[in-house]
């Protein structure tokens, strides 16, 4: 019995070490610890750099109201129906754009009230981008029927003497003298504006 219990604390003090080297890492068989291997990974930058896209150039942006002057040139008759060309000359000293159908609208004064209902659109045009060069002029035709405010306007004509336009996607107008006979009554469209299309 004394020999066994003898062998029994000494096979359990052998797996208490292993415990410790297996805790504390692998040995060689000499009992000393195994060498650690270090592995160096290098990186290398590719060969050839990635090419970045090239900005595009960016083409000339729209014309603000402060960038044109307005004109209205000479009327023309047909049917009962007067066409005035609303001309828009590029003031500034850089290219813009415009595209689109201005707002039109008679108004008491430049900056006054409104008289009437503003100008409904109409062309049998469709939008084009327009550029402008310093200088460089651009139109949209006004048409005003004389057939509706003189039979459907009797007790609200008014005489105008001016209008008041907005450039295409622009928030403050321009104004022009045009004097002729209008109507007050706003629920009644009787003029009607084209898109604006290049040349005077």
């Amino acid at each position: 019995m004394r020999a066994s219990s003898v062998t029994g604390r000494r096979m359990l003090a052998a797996c208490g070490l292993a415990s410790i080297a297996l805790l504390g890492g692998a040995c060689s068989p000499s009992g000393t610890p195994a060498p650690v291997k270090t592995v160096t990974v290098t990186i290398r930058p590719s060969a050839s750099p990635i090419p970045t896209a090239a900005a595009a150039p960016a083409g000339p942006s729209p014309c603000l109201t402060t960038d044109l002057r307005l004109t209205v040139g000479a009327s023309n008759g047909a049917a009962g129906t007067i066409y005035y060309p609303l001309d828009f000359t590029n003031a500034s000293t850089s290219a813009c754009t415009l595209y689109g159908y201005p707002g039109v609208a008679f108004v008491s004064s430049p900056g006054g009230s409104q008289v009437g209902a503003p100008a409904g659109r109409g062309s049998n045009t469709a939008p084009a981008l327009v550029t402008l060069e310093p200088g460089a002029t651009a139109h949209a035709t006004l048409a005003v029927s004389d057939v509706l405010i003189g039979n459907n306007c009797l007790h609200h004509q008014v005489a105008v003497n001016w209008i008041q336009v907005y450039p295409p996607d622009q928030y403050s107008a321009l104004s022009a003298a045009l004097s002729r006979p209008g109507c007050a009554d706003k629920s009644l469209v009787t003029m009607n504006v084209g898109t604006v299309l290049s040349g005077p």
